[in-house]
């Protein structure tokens, strides 16, 4: 590999390290005060979005398998942040959605931030979503 490109990797490998790095302080920073793990503090997050998810659903959205998804549940349904709801019409399907206590949990989260930096963390959060899709348009 030739010099340029060599520099260019290795500038870029550093950008992405730094990124990670903000990325989980962020993360932490969201979650220092709760008492379960960052992803699944961000299947909450998940469930708040979307009302409920299957496992499958779960298992792609986190690229795991099936059954780490499963597990993930079992935890958060342990502490009855979660329930399973299984489908009058199709007894196979579950979905998982939040219980009253989940709901509460996703509030606090976000708690102790004024709209303002609610506001400026989205417009913030979404311009770095919109560079990443311009990266992902040129690969």
């Amino acid at each position: 590999m030739d010099k340029n490109k060599e520099d260019s990797v290795r500038a870029l490998m550093e950008v992405m390290f730094n990124i990670q790095t903000k990325s989980s302080r962020f993360m932490r920073l969201l979650t220092h005060d709760q008492d379960i793990s960052e992803n699944l503090v961000l299947l909450l997050l998940k469930l708040k979005l979307f009302e409920f998810l299957t496992i499958t659903e779960i298992s792609d959205q986190f690229l795991l398998t099936p059954g780490a998804a499963t597990n993930m549940c079992d935890k958060l349904e342990q502490l009855n942040l979660i329930e399973r709801i299984r489908l009058k019409e199709d007894r196979r399907v579950v979905r998982v959605t939040l219980t009253k206590k989940g709901q509460k949990k996703v509030d606090e989260i976000f708690f102790g931030f004024s709209v303002e930096q609610l506001e400026t963390i989205t417009s913030t959060l979404s311009e770095i979503n919109h560079l990443f899709e311009k990266i992902e348009e040129t690969i």
